[in-house]
């Protein structure tokens, strides 16, 4: 038998070692990737999009509907462009991110893979070298946790759920001048989601969450209940959105059951009570909302649980308690996220639709008059029904089994 060369061998092992160490991680493609107006260079979802203290947009890993991504990119809002910076040491999606005092990204926990994990890693990234620096590890993993900016600088994170998806009834405190972490007082319900805890102006924070909302006192440490079980409507709340009014209550909208995402209710931290306000016309869930520069709040897409992602958007007035309809969305979406830039606009990204699949473009929205509400997208709508605007729309009849008395006629009711 031929022998080969020992001296090839090694050339063709060297050739082979050098070829696999230059190949790019497999989510780094983004950095070839041609550059186009408010297209992400990666399709996302399943992350948080933070604003950067100079205005730039921070996309820090996510879902591309096939694989967890390390891959980060950050939009310019002079050029309308994403571009890529550097990469997070460990893929993650449902992860949080929270903006600190100095200007630097924590990205605490998430997910590597679609089954069941959690990851315990937490890093820091710098937008002035747009680099990542891992610090210490929370204390127990955490896939899907709450996060939030307390005044003082430190980060409060709370629950998510475990590697098993278990939910997680504790908390712990970041410090960024150390870079490590301290356990925290445990609430006394498990916490989760992106965006459900917001800090209040008397030094607490309303974590909204599930189907009781809580309080935590910064200067104390302590968790308290934030009004009755199930708030003002009576369910419990996820995938819903929880915003900040600029008088200090807090909007809470829509959710993943039926009760929930058909209404929305109002917490105000001076009484400490929950009110239902005004219904919005379109249920939905997964929806993206903000409060625009007049001080209302626009709720933009999501889904709805019979036909799918919406292109819907409605404005609530926090003065009248009353929802308008807006311009719709240019295309459908659920899980994307709403952020407000400087000249009043709005910039949608990511996200995900039944036609389209991952959704890699995005769209800068203007917030426009009143458009009225149709019948079709006010689902199982039926009479006399407010348009969104002032206005009435005479939708389809109101069926009742075996109601053919005079009062069912009177009330626009018909016998099935």
């Amino acid at each position: 038998m031929r022998r080969v060369p020992t001296s090839f061998l090694g050339v063709a092992l060297c050739a082979l070692v050098f070829s696999c160490g230059a190949a790019p991680r497999p989510d780094e493609g983004t950095r070839d990737a041609v550059a186009v107006p408010l297209r992400l260079l990666t399709p996302r979802k399943l992350l948080p999009f933070v604003t950067l203290a100079d205005g730039r947009v921070l996309a820090a890993g996510g879902h591309d509907g096939q694989r967890t991504l390390a891959s980060c990119e950050v939009f310019e809002p002079e050029t309308g462009l994403w571009r890529a910076t550097g990469a997070l040491n460990k893929a993650r999606r449902n992860h949080a991110a929270v903006r600190l005092l100095d200007g630097r990204v924590l990205v605490v926990g998430g997910a590597q893979v679609a089954a069941p994990s959690a990851l315990a890693d937490a890093e820091v990234y710098a937008p002035t070298t747009g680099q990542w620096t891992v610090v210490s590890p929370m204390s127990e993993p955490r896939n899907d946790p709450a996060a939030v900016l307390l005044p003082d600088g430190r980060v409060l994170v709370a629950g998510g759920t475990d590697a098993d998806r278990r939910p997680l009834r504790s908390a712990e405190l970041f410090h960024p001048e150390t870079g490590t972490w301290v356990p925290a007082t445990p609430p006394g319900f498990v916490r989760g989601g992106a965006g459900t805890a917001v800090v209040l102006g008397q030094g607490k924070v309303l974590f909204a969450s599930g189907l009781q909302a809580e309080l935590y006192d910064v200067a104390t440490g302590r968790w308290e209940k934030a009004g009755l079980t199930g708030g003002a409507a009576g369910t419990h709340r996820v995938g819903h959105s929880v915003t900040a009014l600029p008088d200090g209550r807090v909007l809470v909208v829509g959710g993943a059951t039926a009760r929930a995402s058909s209404t929305a209710e109002l917490y105000d931290p001076m009484t400490g009570l929950w009110t239902l306000v005004a219904a919005p016309s379109v249920p939905r869930e997964h929806h993206a909302a903000l409060v625009t520069k007049e001080g209302t709040v626009l709720v933009l897409g999501g889904e709805h649980f019979t036909t799918g992602a919406l292109t819907s958007v409605e404005r609530f007035n926090p003065m009248t308690g009353q929802w308008s309809s807006a311009p719709a969305l240019e295309e459908p979406r659920r899980f994307s996220h709403a952020l407000l830039l400087a000249d009043g606009a709005v910039l949608l990204v990511g996200g995900a639709n039944e036609m389209t699949g991952m959704l890699g473009s995005g769209e800068r929205y203007l917030p426009g008059g009143c458009v009225p509400v149709t019948c079709e997208a006010r689902v199982g709508a039926c009479g006399a029904v407010p348009d969104g605007c002032g206005g009435e729309l005479q939708c389809a009849p109101c069926f009742v089994d075996r109601c053919d008395a005079p009062p069912c006629h009177a009330e626009g009711l018909t016998r099935r």
